[in-house]
């Protein structure tokens, strides 16, 4: 049983290509603006963050430095992220299939 389960799905292939896929070109528009989203949303994250840091700490509040230091940290981790994303989708895709 396993067997035939094996060689039914050996038969499968699958190439992601996106030519003559209506939308196609919408689709990646999208997808570029979302990560351009995501880098605006990181800098936020990291101009916020080293206002709120300094800010606390000239007035002596070490609670509101570690938010801040923590949003500028989130920031930076956001922008790999956003950079990363589709090398990692595509590196997990290729491995998953063996490429």
């Amino acid at each position: 049983m396993l067997r035939i389960a094996a060689v039914v799905l050996a038969d499968v292939e699958v190439d992601p290509t996106t030519s003559g896929m209506p939308g196609g070109e919408l689709i990646q528009q999208i997808l570029n603006w979302l990560a351009q989203l995501a880098l605006w949303g990181s800098l936020a994250s990291i101009l916020a963050g080293a206002a709120v840091y300094g800010i606390a700490t000239h007035s002596g509040n070490l609670a509101g430095g570690y938010r801040g230091k923590q949003l500028a940290f989130a920031g930076a981790v956001g922008a790999c992220l956003a950079g990363l994303a589709p090398t990692i989708i595509n590196l997990l895709f290729d491995a998953a299939r063996g490429a």
